[in-house]
């Protein structure tokens, strides 16, 4: 199997597991967005709220592909990569208990750069949060891809095929 199609399909366990997970959380909030925005008004609210929780995993996995890719490529301090991951390991005890704390910092890194702060600004599908259960799940996925000196395109590639083609 080739690296784009292993890392897809890391990609959509980590959505199955993310839409299970929050498939009835924050119905008031997610029934507030329908009515608020108008969107959608004629869909079904199980529907819509399932349309929903997957937007929102997949806005999480674009966010995961380009934190990725920049610690990769040293533009941050590595996190969430072998390298981050072994100097965090010296640095706190039992860390694979708190990879959503290491998310979320690494988040930070990336609202600190003018390129990437408006992708990782929150929005309305930031109303799940990574919590240790899944960013342990894909931070394991992902530490074993490499994406150093890849050009940036292969995210597009990746995410493309991840969003856009039938699963």
């Amino acid at each position: 199997m080739d690296f784009l199609n292993e890392i897809i399909l890391d990609f959509r366990e980590f959505i199955n597991i993310y839409k299970m997970k929050y498939k009835y959380d924050n119905r008031g909030v997610l029934k507030r967005y329908k009515i608020t925005y108008g969107l959608n008004n004629k869909l079904d609210e199980d529907i819509w709220c399932s349309f929903f929780v997957e937007k929102s995993a997949y806005n999480y996995c674009g966010k995961l592909l380009i934190l990725k890719y920049w610690e990769d490529n040293g533009r941050i301090s590595s996190k969430l990569n072998n390298k981050g991951l072994e100097k965090w390991c010296k640095l706190v005890t039992n860390i694979q208990d708190y990879f959503s704390i290491l998310y979320k910092i690494a988040e930070i890194d990336m609202m600190e750069s003018k390129e990437t702060k408006d992708i990782f600004r929150k929005s309305d599908y930031d109303v799940f949060e990574i919590d240790d259960e899944l960013a342990g799940f894909i931070i394991n996925r992902l530490k074993k891809y490499n994406f150093k000196g890849y050009d940036i395109k292969i995210l597009y590639d990746i995410f493309n095929r991840l969003y856009i083609e039938v699963k």
